[in-house]
């Protein structure tokens, strides 16, 4: 979608596992025309040693972020696979900090990163995002309140966010939701 919206100098999709690698490859060659291909690398590397490997390295970076991912389960009456997502929350919140301390890494000064994932958990959401604002000095949050205001038609959000964040609200009947972003920069 990025790459049908915009025209980057590089793109470098990064996606650990090995299976949704590949349907990450195929999906793009897809639906991304050919001569855009070329610019466009795709890995599936551990992305919390990206960091490490690219330090300050990209202008933009998306961390959508393994989660507990409550849409597949939110609208379900499968009570085993509820309770496991639930209990998964803890090491998810601490995978997905790791990711974005790798990701802040890799980031040139100057850089904006979007942390996004499919769950309602504050854990695994804003409260991430607090820990790495209290622990990187060097990133600060980017207000994109004004966002919601454009698209308000088309999504219902939550009204507990901070500015730097929206929660789009799942509702019955509508293909998205729930849906977390968080946009940062780093100084």
């Amino acid at each position: 979608m990025i790459l049908q919206c915009a025209h980057p100098g590089q793109f470098h999709c990064n996606e650990y596992d090995e299976l949704r690698s590949r349907w990450l490859k195929q999906t793009m060659e897809s639906f991304i025309p050919h001569p855009l291909f070329n610019l466009i690398t795709v890995s599936n590397l551990d992305g919390r040693q990206v960091g490490e490997l690219k330090p300050e390295f990209y202008d933009k970076i998306l961390v959508d972020a393994p989660c507990s991912n409550d849409r597949s389960w939110l609208f379900s009456s499968d009570i085993q696979q509820a309770t496991l997502r639930l209990l998964q929350r803890n090491e998810l919140s601490v995978l997905q900090f790791q990711l974005l301390r790798s990701a802040i890494k890799a980031l040139r000064p100057g850089g904006s990163l979007v942390y996004s994932t499919c769950t309602l958990s504050k854990e695994e959401n804003s409260s991430v995002i607090n820990l790495i604002l209290n622990s990187c000095t060097n990133v600060i949050p980017v207000n994109i309140s004004e966002i919601a205001k454009a698209v308000s038609q088309e999504f219902t959000f939550h009204s507990g966010t901070q500015q730097h964040e929206l929660l789009v609200l799942p509702e019955k009947g509508r293909a998205w939701g729930p849906m977390y972003v968080a946009k940062l920069k780093k100084m």
